[in-house]
């Protein structure tokens, strides 16, 4: 098996299959094994069905082989994903995918290679699709353990921000929902070729069941309440859904919510309070329409 982590290795493999990381797709290769071994230990802690989103050359597959009973990939790029499958042709319980993740059918996919066994997923995230990449993992019906990811650092602190903090936000609010999250390292822009301008860090998502709550609900109350971070939740409740000032009042009384807060002051289950009494009391919210 190649030693993908190995800066001249890399090269060689790229003069060979005539690759060229391509900003468009955010590819910046890892060569550092000691961080692939860390996040596939972290990603995958026992025998199981693992998911990786964007594979490259293989540095972390190689670790999450090991650990793997099954493990399925999507790689969006013609050449790299030629150049996995012949690198990797000798492993039986690994699929390759040559698909756009976000545009894939994952259930129908893993659902065909996996079951309806648990899935731990493990990813080196492109930073411009991490966001989208995240949630639609956590919006998905697949059994979904755990998610083991690599992102910008200043994306991990938004991922792991707690309320209160100047870094929460939607996202934060939306991630909170699915999962209970932490940061496990920070990795140097030296550990990738070629060198990314952020620095990374690995965040792990371990989900998290929620009943008698509307995700899709809930989710729509987030948008609304940050959709102006320096306005009230008074303000934007009556701005987002169009209703008066004396029906959202009612909607944070009944809620237990300080009208005069702004979204960024409120923890995740207060956003699901206030969720539950719009949908019981103002039709929008539950029906779609928003």
């Amino acid at each position: 098996m190649e030693n993908v982590t190995s800066p001249k290795a890399l090269a060689a493999l790229m003069k060979k299959y005539n690759i060229a990381p391509l900003k468009r797709f955010g590819q910046n290769f890892l060569i550092d094994g000691n961080i692939a071994e860390k996040i596939a230990a972290a990603a995958a802690p026992g025998i199981g069905r693992v998911l990786e989103i964007g594979p490259g050359f293989g540095a972390l597959t190689q670790k999450l082989l090991a650990r793997a009973e099954e493990l399925a990939a999507y790689e969006i790029d013609a050449g790299l994903y030629a150049a996995l499958k012949n690198i990797l042709s000798t492993e039986v319980n690994f699929t390759l995918f040559h698909k756009d993740f976000l545009k894939a059918d994952i259930e129908a996919d893993l659902n065909k290679v996996f079951g309806r066994n648990n899935i731990f997923v493990a990813a080196n995230l492109p930073y411009y699709i991490t966001s989208p990449c995240i949630m639609k993992l956590l919006e998905s019906k697949l059994n979904i353990e755990m998610i083991t990811v690599m992102v910008q650092k200043e994306v991990a602190e938004r991922i792991c921000a707690g309320e209160g903090s100047r870094n929460f936000g939607a996202f934060s609010a939306a991630v909170g929902f699915f999962a209970e999250t932490k940061l496990l390292m920070r990795v140097s822009a030296s550990c990738f070729y070629p060198k990314p301008d952020v620095e990374s860090a690995v965040v792990q998502l371990k989900r998290k069941i929620r009943s008698g709550v509307s995700a899709d609900a809930y989710l729509k109350t987030v948008k609304i309440l940050f959709a102006m971070r320096r306005k009230t939740v008074l303000s934007n409740l009556r701005k987002g859904l169009g209703i008066d000032k004396a029906l959202a009042e009612s909607v944070l009384k009944a809620a237990q919510i300080d009208s005069n807060l702004r979204a960024e002051n409120l923890g995740v289950d207060d956003l699901i309070r206030i969720s539950n009494v719009l949908s019981d009391r103002v039709e929008p919210v539950s029906d779609g329409l928003i």
